[in-house]
């Protein structure tokens, strides 16, 4: 019962939406057709204006905190480090990765020779002017400076032990022992070769130096920046050098050249406009001078540019920074705008000539505003929804896009319709669409009762298209068929099959190398840092922000039985690898204190400021002097020490060490560990991404759903609609594999895209599919197919061709945007034009018309063997519906009155449910059309076959209001 009450009210809202949504834009085209001139330059002033926000353009590049998860643990966990290092400055940290030009040992005499003086060079003899004063790194590296000694001590007692036969240190690895010091080697040292018998170092092919510093103001910031960007230039120049090859990186680098690929893709955008513009007036144009529209296509392509423009100027102007990866927003936006441009155009064919421009163009926008509307609508949502991840790169994106989105729409009601309205003036008077100034001489169209010349039926460009209309009776006589059914079900399970599989094994994570253009000279470096230094292991920090008093005898105990609880867990290296101050801190306290261990504050300041134990003082935040002094425990604010880890070659493998870790670390909240590793936040999105993933693609098919179910509300397309949806959606995450492309911040990104784009092909051809009354499933086939496909398929070739010159930038961050548009292009295609015309023959139609509550039911039950029947009457008096079944078109038939040919008879029209009585009663009349009518009435028949009945919105024009002689708008 409730079912029964609820149909037909829902239905009955949705047709008085859909025909106050016609009206309502109906009657924007006639305002905006009022003054066509002053719309188009208030929208560019207005965009002029807006665009004047890049005067505070600010770009910002910062691959760590814009491709992490706000609510990640590493984001906290770097803030933690960040802040405990904040008195004494920010962090500064360069590697320099050394192989053997022949890829094998370095530790052969001459390349040792070769590496030493590298390591002296960059330590001491490279240096950088700022402000008058140069300066070598061991000007500014301060505490840090012996990190990089490791690298300089084993080479020389390398040399020294096995070339020159000196000295009695044993060559043990990871550690070895100098005089007493032990010395960690497996953070500098990599790929080494032990001697089978003794364990003892014989041979390495990696190593790294690690140049650490910290800047204490924006000077010393800026010197390490100039010394950061010499040493990239040495390692450059060093490339041909016979004996060592050279690697520099630092997260300085890195976010330079990601800067590097959105400067690349930038040049670009010019020829992307040039091919689109030439696209779109190439295939916008017609023989006749006059009603060519090759001005009004190129216009068109600016809408986007200015929706550009507005956008960004407006978010600049709200303090919102620019992102590399926002080069793509222009060709994405010009892409999605361009769309429109054709559904305007192709609406604007198929008004009625004989009206005055003005009514035109709002029978243009009354038919063309609900599919731009499904568009914009469809693809702000999709963006609009990215806004709420917790990832800023991608959220900043979705907000320029959305942003663009709007202002593209905004442009085509207003601004494009200014410019068609322009364009009908220019028809009436007659001027040459390529030469406006210049007016048509001689013009015999004679123009028929739909429209139709004489003289243009017989054009080519007219046969053509009576050629492509009987193909559309060819195609869908095939949709119709058991034969399409079943390929189609068969076609569906295999790829349905492969894109599961696709999806189950993809990959998640982002690595720095895929925001690198394809030929940086970083990626060698990410590629050994993954291929080699991941894989032997690397070093964690453990952050005690709250020790509290370490007088207290169970403090330092409780300390060290951590530090073994870390030293000891799976995946870690063991003692061998830690390093912590209190270890070499609490026997001085012993010598201070004739042979006492008990913890002393007042010593700390004593133990840093001896050159052997420097090293330590950034290992631990202390108060001021005098409560050290005094034995306060705020004299140690925080410390931290540092252990290594091994076999994490995966980011799989990382992100369960750190899970354990962290879950250790939670055990003691009263002394508020942290741990901190440096490569956290690409594991870390291991566990953000898939989980956002799901959950912002779920809610954006559910957005999209109710976007079907506003335009198309049958249950008969909104189920098709959304499951094409669905399918669309499956075949580009499963497909995303095979084409070498992970789950990322950037792919989620043009997923997020992938929707919206994907409910653009699926809601075109659903609405044009539910729109109007004919009752035939086959002729409601061919009309959803005959509005909507031609222009599907120059906005499908539009937004290829507007993001085809993106191929020439080779890198991941813009090859994944020209894939993922492809795949949802063609998967789109496939399914708009294929997947639903064949469900949608299969299954029943139902709908309402009207909003008096009355309604009709028509079914898809149609014959396709051609059988007829008498027309049947439901219903009396006014409300008698004539029906009859369709008739199964032969090609030759079809062909013969495309182009003119004598049809002995025709079947009457189908007329719309709902349409007035005199319509009904002309229905019913079975004209003949004969040899001797054939030149005055065969582009009416070739017209009425075409179209097959009265357009639903110009029935509806026929009821609304009628303009009278003076102007006014009369209601009847």
């Amino acid at each position: 019962m409730g079912r029964l009450l609820f149909l037909p009210i829902g239905v009955s809202v949705a047709d008085w939406a859909e025909e106050k949504t016609f009206h309502s834009f109906r009657r924007l085209g006639l305002w905006v057709s009022h003054c066509p001139w002053t719309t188009i330059i208030i929208s560019v002033l207005v965009a002029a204006v807006l665009s004047t926000g890049v005067i505070n353009f600010k770009e910002v590049n910062n691959v760590r905190d814009h491709f992490s998860a706000d609510n990640s643990p590493s984001r906290r966990e770097f803030l933690v480090a960040r802040e405990f290092f904040k008195e004494l400055g920010g962090l500064f940290h360069v590697v320099v990765a050394i192989e053997a030009a022949d890829g094998e040992s370095l530790l052969r005499p001459r390349y040792i020779d070769k590496a030493l003086e590298v390591e002296d060079f960059l330590q001491y003899k490279l240096k950088v002017e700022h402000e008058g004063v140069h300066y070598a790194y061991s000007d500014f590296c301060g505490a840090q400076c012996e990190t990089s000694d490791a690298v300089n001590i084993f080479l020389t007692v390398f040399r020294d032990v096995q070339h020159r036969g000196k000295g009695n240190i044993k060559l043990t690895f990871p550690t070895i022992d100098v005089f007493g010091h032990r010395i960690y080697l497996a953070n500098n040292i990599f790929q080494v070769q032990l001697n089978n018998r003794s364990h003892l170092v014989e041979g390495a092919k990696v190593i790294t130096i690690n140049f650490h510093a910290i800047f204490p103001n924006s000077t010393m910031e800026a010197v390490m920046k100039k010394w950061e960007h010499s040493v990239y230039d040495f390692a450059l120049n060093s490339r041909n050098d016979s004996l060592l090859k050279l690697h520099a990186t630092s997260e300085g680098l890195v976010s330079e050249e990601v800067r590097r690929t959105g400067i690349e893709v930038l040049p670009l955008m010019p020829i992307s406009l040039l091919v689109i513009i030439i696209f779109t007036v190439t295939t916008s144009l017609k023989r006749d001078q006059i009603r060519s529209k090759p001005w009004e296509a190129m216009v068109g392509v600016l809408c986007p540019i200015l929706s550009v423009g507005a956008s960004f100027g407006t978010l600049f102007w709200l303090g919102f920074e620019f992102l590399p990866i926002l080069v793509v927003v222009p060709f994405l936006i010009l892409a999605i705008g361009v769309d429109d441009v054709f559904i305007f155009l192709h609406c604007w064919a198929h008004t009625d000539p004989k009206k005055e421009p003005r009514e035109r163009v709002a029978d243009m926008l009354g038919s063309a505003g609900p599919s731009v509307t499904i568009t914009s609508l469809t693809n702000w949502l999709s963006f609009t929804i990215g806004i709420a991840t917790p990832t800023p790169a991608i959220r900043t994106f979705c907000v320029f896009i959305s942003v663009a989105v709007l202002y593209a729409y905004l442009y085509q009601l207003f601004f494009y319709t200014a410019v068609m309205m322009i364009g009908g003036r220019r028809e009436v008077e007659e001027r040459n669409a390529y030469l406006p100034c210049l007016k048509v001489r001689t013009h015999k169209h004679n123009i028929s009762a739909k429209g139709t010349t004489v003289e243009s039926r017989k054009n080519l460009s007219e046969n053509l298209w009576r050629l492509g209309s009987n193909l559309v009776d060819w195609y869908v006589d095939f949709v119709i068929s058991w034969t399409a059914r079943i390929l189609l079900a068969a076609t569906l399970i295999i790829y349905w099959a492969f894109s599961a599989y696709g999806v189950a094994q993809i990959k998640v994570g982002l690595t720095s190398e895929k925001l690198f253009l394809d030929d940086s000279p970083l990626l060698e470096l990410v590629r050994l840092q993954n291929n080699v230094i991941f894989k032997e292991g690397g070093q964690m920090a453990v952050f005690v922000n709250n020790p509290g008093d370490l007088h207290k005898p169970s403090a330092i105990p409780e300390i060290m039985r951590i530090l073994e609880r870390f030293e000891h867990a799976n995946g870690s290296v063991g003692p061998s690898s830690t390093q912590m101050w209190l270890n070499p801190y609490l026997p001085f306290i012993g010598l201070q204190n004739r042979g006492s261990i008990d913890f002393r504050y007042k010593y700390l300041y004593d133990f840093f400021a001896i050159p052997e134990y420097h090293r330590w003082s950034h290992f631990v935040s202390l108060g001021p002097k005098e409560d050290c002094t005094n034995e306060r425990p705020s004299c140690v604010n925080k410390f931290f020490f540092s252990t290594g880890f091994q076999n994490a070659v995966a980011w799989s493998d990382r992100l369960e060490l750190l899970q354990r870790w962290r879950k250790l670390a939670g055990e003691y909240a009263h002394l508020n560990l942290t741990v901190y590793e440096d490569f956290s936040m690409y594991a870390d999105q291991l566990l953000s991404i898939p989980s956002v993933t799901i959950q912002t693609v779920g809610f954006a098919l559910l957005c999209m759903t109710i976007v079907l179910v506003m335009f198309t509300p049958s249950i008969s397309t909104i189920l098709p609609g959304t499951a094409c949806v669905l399918s669309i959606n499956l075949g580009v995450f499963g497909l995303l594999f095979y084409w070498n492309i992970d789950l990322d911040p950037i792919s989620m990104t043009t997923t997020l895209m992938a929707i919206g784009l994907s409910v653009d092909f699926v809601a075109h051809i659903s609405f044009h599919y539910y729109k109007g009354e004919i009752e035939d499933c086959r002729e409601r086939l061919r009309h959803a197919l005959s509005s909507i496909a031609w222009p599907m398929l120059q906005a499908a070739l539009s937004t290829v061709l507007s993001l085809m010159v993106l191929v020439l930038i080779h890198a991941y961050m813009v090859q994944v945007f020209v894939k993922v548009v492809l795949l949802v292009v063609m998967l789109g295609l496939i399914h708009g034009l294929v997947v639903l015309p064949v469900v949608y023959a299969a299954i029943p139609f139902q709908k309402a018309s009207g909003i008096n509550g009355t309604s009709a039911e028509g079914s898809s039950t149609q014959s396709t063997t051609g059988s007829s029947s008498a027309m049947e009457e439901s219903g009396n008096g006014s409300n008698s519906v004539p029906k009859r079944p369709a008739r199964k078109v032969s090609f030759k038939d079809a062909l013969r009155i495309g182009l003119g040919g004598p049809v002995q008879k025709v079947q009457p029209i189908k007329i719309a449910v709902g349409c007035s009585p005199e319509l009904q009663r002309k229905a019913t009349q079975k004209p003949i059309i004969n040899e001797e009518s054939e030149s005055n009435k065969g582009a009416e028949v070739a017209e009425k076959w075409n179209r097959n009945r009265t357009p639903h919105h110009q029935r509806r024009l026929d009821k609304s209001p009628s303009r009278t002689a003076h102007g006014t708008v009369a209601r009847g």
